[in-house]
């Protein structure tokens, strides 16, 4: 007698054994058939959290249903998988050369996957080489990786000791991260906990390939409160920032930038001090880390954290000097940095005025990008007040 499913394992739905999981853009996974209906009756909310849906979409959750056929095989359960289309393209037709060859490389990504396992070094490094280029070469092979329950196995890898198999077990789940079907998965799989650890205590090199990493797995929405919520992310991001070389401060502006479209995580990077490195940067004036530290700014300029730490530091000189020789793109972000400041407080408003902002911005009114254009002539108003004051 086979024994009771996992709790994971049923749809919230219907309770029943899920044949087909699938992610909501809450993060919550439901069987495909019992969540379809649910949408299809004109449903906009999500059953168990009860949020608005403002995307419908649905991600295969390749990991666990390759959770569920493992304990339903173990367990003589009969489940249907969903179907698997071998149809050409081009043709329309079944192409027996081309199911062979998906069949002849599942069986190999899943004789990998064992050997991630082994108890020799060599056999673990090869192994994990192989998966990272075979993740590197097609979606196709990055979901034959995930569904043969890839994730779990490189997790461990990527904070084993061995930089060999560390490096490429990051490699890996960068790649496998490319695919917007993955990025959800991975976050539920735990992979944030995994690249953290290497984003804190690897070498330079793993430490700017994890930042890389959750940039891409930050793109996607319901990602970045998720990831942001956890404790070392981006204290250790800004930890990079501090410490990192050209590339890696490079890789940490970029996935704080990621991260800092959301809300919730611009007090959490305010407060993991973020603001005088960024300054510092722009003081420093390396033109390929000024634009992202102005990026990173901006962001944060839109949260009261944020303009309070940036106008506790000796910030504005340097943001009306960007405004007049920064690159088109500094400039922009700088006239987005200075409008939030200067909207939020007379006193800087006037601050900026005798520094000299009024007719910086008047030039860039003629020669900006379409938005830098727009916070400067709402500047320029400010400023002409401030001279009747």
């Amino acid at each position: 007698m086979a024994s009771a499913p996992p709790e994971d394992f049923r749809c919230p739905i219907s309770l029943e054994l899920m044949g087909d999981p699938v992610i909501l853009a809450t993060g919550q996974t439901y069987d495909r058939a019992s969540i379809q209906r649910w949408l299809d009756a004109g449903h906009r909310t999500c059953p168990k959290t009860k949020q608005v849906l403002y995307d419908t979409k649905l991600i295969p959750n390749y990991a666990l249903r390759s959770l569920i056929y493992q304990w339903a095989n173990a367990n003589g359960v009969d489940l249907k998988r969903p179907t698997e289309s071998f149809v050409s393209a081009d043709t329309g037709k079944y192409e027996v050369a081309e199911r062979e060859g998906l069949l002849h490389m599942k069986v190999l990504v899943e004789d990998l996957i064992k050997s991630l396992s082994s108890t020799t070094v060599q056999t673990r490094r090869d192994a994990i080489k192989k998966i990272s280029e075979l993740a590197k070469e097609s979606k196709e092979r990055r979901n034959l990786i995930v569904e043969a329950g890839g994730i779990a196995c490189i997790l461990p890898l990527t904070s084993c000791g061995d930089p060999h198999i560390e490096d490429a077990g990051l490699q890996s789940l960068l790649e496998l991260s490319l695919d917007d079907d993955n990025k959800v998965g991975l976050v539920a799989e735990g992979a944030v906990d995994a690249i953290v650890q290497a984003l804190r205590m690897g070498s330079m090199d793993i430490r700017i390939k994890a930042a890389r990493t959750l940039t891409s797995l930050a793109l996607v929405d319901v990602n970045k409160a998720t990831i942001g919520s956890q404790h070392d992310v981006i204290p250790a991001l800004v930890k990079l920032l501090a410490e990192g070389n050209i590339r890696g401060k490079k890789e940490s502006m970029s996935a704080l930038c990621a991260l800092c479209m959301f809300h919730d995580n611009k007090p959490r990077a305010v407060l993991s001090g973020v603001v005088p490195l960024l300054l510092a940067l722009l003081i420093e004036g390396r033109s390929e880390l000024v634009e992202l530290a102005l990026t990173v700014l901006d962001f944060l300029s839109t949260s009261i954290e944020g303009r309070i730490a940036i106008t506790r530091e000796p910030a504005l000189p340097t943001l009306v000097g960007l405004l007049k020789f920064g690159t088109s793109r500094s400039k922009e972000h700088a006239a987005a940095v200075l409008w939030s400041l200067c909207f939020s407080s007379k006193k800087y408003t006037l601050q900026a005025f005798n520094a000299g902002a009024l007719d910086t911005c008047s030039l860039l009114m003629q020669v900006g990008t379409a938005r830098a254009k727009r916070k400067a002539g709402s500047l320029v108003k400010a400023f002409q007040e401030c001279g009747r004051w």
